[in-house]
């Protein structure tokens, strides 16, 4: 068996690389975003484009880094579950 902790880390398993079928909510949903966006960019003149980028930018940094903060707090949460799974001690009170 592998370990996974090393194909965690050569990127061999990847947990936001998900497909997912034309009918299903997540690509209609990318679609009307994607429409929307291209209908709000071409009411815009070159200033507010510009604005509006900046904001897509930062939008997108947010929620970068809270994906990664809530794989690492679930990793450790379920560390901490192995943990309890596997020791020789009865915590029960």
């Amino acid at each position: 068996m592998k370990s996974v902790i090393k194909e965690l880390y050569h990127g061999n398993l990847g947990f936001d690389s998900w497909t997912y079928g034309k009918d299903s909510p997540f690509v209609k949903a990318a679609q009307k975003k994607a429409d929307n966006m291209k209908a709000l960019m071409d009411s815009f003149d070159d200033s507010q484009k510009e604005l509006f980028e900046g904001y897509i930018d930062a939008q997108g940094d947010i929620e970068a880094i809270t994906r990664y903060d809530t794989f690492v707090e679930a990793l450790r949460f379920g560390i901490l579950l192995m943990i309890e799974i596997f020791s020789d001690g009865d915590d029960s009170e």
